[in-house]
């Protein structure tokens, strides 16, 4: 199973909230102070508290959710998923460092009752948090934002997954073939969740263009070995054609170190095509997105995939932050045949922390070789 956690940027699905208390909000930012040993990070964390802008913030996230495979797939049946996931992110300005940077640190805990992808075994994952139970460093980086027509950076361990393949509009499927395309995050050992790897990202961006070059890890798995054991190219195009209209244009390619102990995928390379449209110009507006990925045959598990389907905010007017969304996921296995999943989703939010995600998906030929499988599942959010 190829999961894919959903970047929080750019996704009304995933608001990372402080507390607003002023005494644990103290707390948190002389903690975090503390580990980091700087002087100005201290003075920072005690600086104002009065509303000019906080030097750290603070960010935890629970996702549980009750999955059952109502028929078809392995074997009908139930199963839980859990992620707990907290986060800091420094300014590094109150660092001495360049304006608009930030250092940023993240660390994941998921355990289940059982691994869900036995219930229904299919290629794309049809849940995009569940990992084998772990506590770890997620992410670890320095990011330096670029402004119009200037360069930016971000080096550590860094989600590629945040910053490539991305459709904002699908971020509340949760179905991970919504996620990176499955063309390369299955053909490669991709540094996407739940393990990023050691890499640097430079970016520019001049208003409606914007380019993104990265150099990731062969084996994110392995951090300790850097580069020793081969490297994952990307580059991504994206042209914001209108307030409306944005295009995005990518290309990857794979270079492994193959020693006999520890075997890599083999050398891999292709491209995706990512178009995202909004239907009016309203700020509720419905959008539609089409993603498209591409892998030599010869060399791919997964060769083609295609994504498409609608984010629909504020579906009622008696509840402006729900969201709906719809999409389908295909992907065509070498040798298996095609995969595809149509899901149905709804976010009902309960309070500014607090939400129920019920979720349908209907998935045909799992894995190419299974029956087709009915998956209801319901996710508890709680951010804070």
């Amino acid at each position: 199973m190829f999961c894919y956690h959903k970047p929080v940027q750019g996704l009304a699905v995933r608001r990372w909230l402080s507390f607003e208390a002023d005494t644990l909000r103290t707390a948190r930012r002389l903690l975090l102070a503390a580990i980091l040993g700087t002087h100005a990070a201290i003075a920072a964390a005690q600086g104002d508290e009065g509303g000019n802008g906080a030097a750290v913030h603070g960010s935890l996230s629970l996702s549980s959710e009750r999955v059952a495979n109502l028929n078809g797939g392995i074997a009908p049946g139930n199963a839980t998923d859990h992620l707990l996931e907290a986060g800091v992110s420094v300014d590094g300005a109150a660092l001495g460092l360049p304006a608009g940077s930030q250092l940023q640190a993240s660390f994941i805990h998921t355990w289940d009752d059982q691994p869900s992808f036995n219930l229904v075994g299919d290629a794309q994952g049809f849940t995009n948090i569940a990992a084998a139970p772990r506590s770890s460093l997620y992410t670890l980086w320095y990011h330096q934002q670029p402004a119009a027509g200037q360069w930016g950076v971000d080096l550590g361990l860094v989600p590629a997954d945040h910053y490539f393949d991305v459709a904002d509009s699908a971020g509340l499927l949760i179905n991970s073939g919504f996620g990176v395309q499955p063309t390369w995050s299955a053909n490669t050992v991709a540094p996407i969740y739940p393990t990023a790897g050691v890499g640097a990202i430079v970016s520019w961006n001049d208003g409606r263009w914007r380019n993104r070059s990265g150099l990731f890890q062969a084996d994110p798995r392995d951090r300790g070995s850097a580069f020793q054991r081969g490297f994952l190219l990307l580059d991504e195009v994206n042209l914001s054609a209108s307030a409306a209209t944005t295009y995005k244009l990518g290309v990857w390619s794979y270079h492994p170190h193959d020693p006999p102990s520890a075997p890599l995928p083999k050398t891999a390379w292709g491209g995706y095509a990512i178009a995202e449209h909004a239907l009016d110009a309203d700020a509720n507006a419905p959008t539609a997105f089409v993603r498209f990925g591409w892998s030599p045959p010869r060399v791919s598990a997964i060769p083609f995939g295609f994504q498409l389907g609608v984010l629909v905010p504020a579906p009622f007017t008696t509840r402006p932050e729900d969201q709906f969304s719809l999409g389908i996921a295909s992907a065509h296995l070498r040798g298996q045949g095609v995969e595809t999943a149509y899901e149905i989703t709804y976010l009902l939010v309960l309070d500014e922390h607090v939400s129920l995600q019920p979720d349908v998906q209907y998935i045909a030929a799992p894995a190419g070789t299974h029956p087709a499988a009915t998956v209801a599942t319901i996710r508890l959010h709680i951010d804070f």
